[in-house]
């Protein structure tokens, strides 16, 4: 169980439609202190605080910023149709969010104790989730390592985290079709390594190779595996789609692949839209023919940032000096559509969720 100590409610953050994500943030955040050898079980009571946001000390010695043992996790609460508010799938991350914490030998938060979190923390600050569409209050849940030391090992303090910022559109509200920079020079994971964690590490391993789709105009890098340099994995973060007929395809888990939220659910939600979901390995060689022959139709990535993202351009390069082949997707992406449409209804309580997939608060 988790007690919980609440400051003063401060007034709703102000903001302007569609703000650059992640830099609009509501006034609290929640704090909780844990201890590697600490409670074996979430009976034990758990304390946290929901306080003004602020700056904290950190000093230059905290293990986090010297070993990286930190994880994250990124949601979302959604306004309903009935003007309460719904955070969605809550269960599926505070697991993975479990399952990072167990990777990456970090102290244990129980579930039902993240989520006991999550509830009270997003109803404390329930009056910064947006009403308007296409818009949603941002949920991240952080760990850190918080000893003061500078040798590589396991910390035995650690902070738990959650803060939350308003998101609009992730490109400023318009529908814009992505390209996308594929490169067999570029690695995100290797097998045996930390992909199914979302930890801070994956995502460094992604900037330089975006800082470089960048310059060439890409607004992302799709990553293809380690070992073969051809099995498409996931783009910096997000999972990835093509449609094929009927068929959604998409890369199977392959323990270097992020299980996404966003991801698990169309996968759920695809054959009450008609569609075959095929998780499978995807090779990068032979999506570029299927592209070209017309057989693969549409790609899209997908996030809970970003949500769904259609794809119009892949830049493909064998290496990095290379020649940019350019590779174009058909201009519809009336699939692509049709599933977005479909997950935002059930985000925002306009269609039944197929099972227990909104908390309410």
């Amino acid at each position: 169980m988790v007690k919980f100590k609440k400051c003063e409610k401060l007034a709703p953050v102000k903001y302007s439609p569609h703000p650059l994500f992640g830099t609009v943030f509501a006034p609290h955040y929640l704090r909780m202190h844990l201890q590697l050898d600490g409670p074996a079980s979430s009976t034990t009571d758990y304390n946290a605080e929901i306080l003004p946001l602020q700056d904290e000390p950190l000093s230059p010695t905290t293990a986090a910023l010297h070993y990286g043992q930190t994880i994250f996790e990124g949601m979302k609460a959604f306004r309903q149709k009935d003007g309460r508010v719904g955070v969605f799938r809550p269960d599926h991350h505070a697991a993975r969010f479990r399952k990072s914490t167990q990777r990456m030998a970090m102290a244990d938060v129980p579930e039902d104790v993240f989520l006991q979190c999550i509830r009270e923390y997003t109803a404390f600050v329930a009056d910064n989730v947006p009403a308007e569409p296409d818009h949603s209050l941002y949920l991240r849940p952080l760990l850190i390592a918080a000893d003061h030391k500078i040798k590589v090992g396991t910390s035995q303090k650690y902070t738990f985290y959650i803060m939350s910022s308003i998101a609009g559109g992730y490109f400023g509200g318009k529908n814009k079709r992505a390209r996308v920079l594929v490169n067999r020079h570029f690695i995100r994971a290797f097998p045996g390594g930390l992909g199914e964690a979302k930890t801070a590490a994956n995502y460094a391993a992604s900037i330089w190779p975006q800082r470089l789709a960048a310059q060439r105009e890409c607004d992302q890098v799709l990553f293809l595996d380690a070992v073969h340099h051809d099995y498409i994995d996931e783009l910096g973060g997000m999972n990835f789609f093509a449609v094929r007929g009927k068929e959604l395809l998409t890369p199977a888990l392959n323990g270097c692949i992020l299980h996404g939220v966003t991801r698990r659910s169309i996968l759920d939600i695809a054959p009450t839209l008609g569609l075959k979901p095929v998780e499978t390995k995807l090779s990068f060689t032979e999506l570029k023919k299927q592209i070209k022959d017309g057989a693969v139709t549409e790609a899209f990535a997908c996030g809970t940032a970003a949500v769904i993202s259609p794809i119009g351009e892949l830049l493909f390069q064998e290496n990095l000096d290379s020649q940019p082949e350019l590779i174009t997707l058909r201009a519809d992406n009336n699939v692509t559509q049709t599933v977005l449409d479909r997950l935002k209804s059930i985000q925002r309580g306009e269609v039944a969720a197929p099972g227990d997939w909104i908390m309410t608060v």
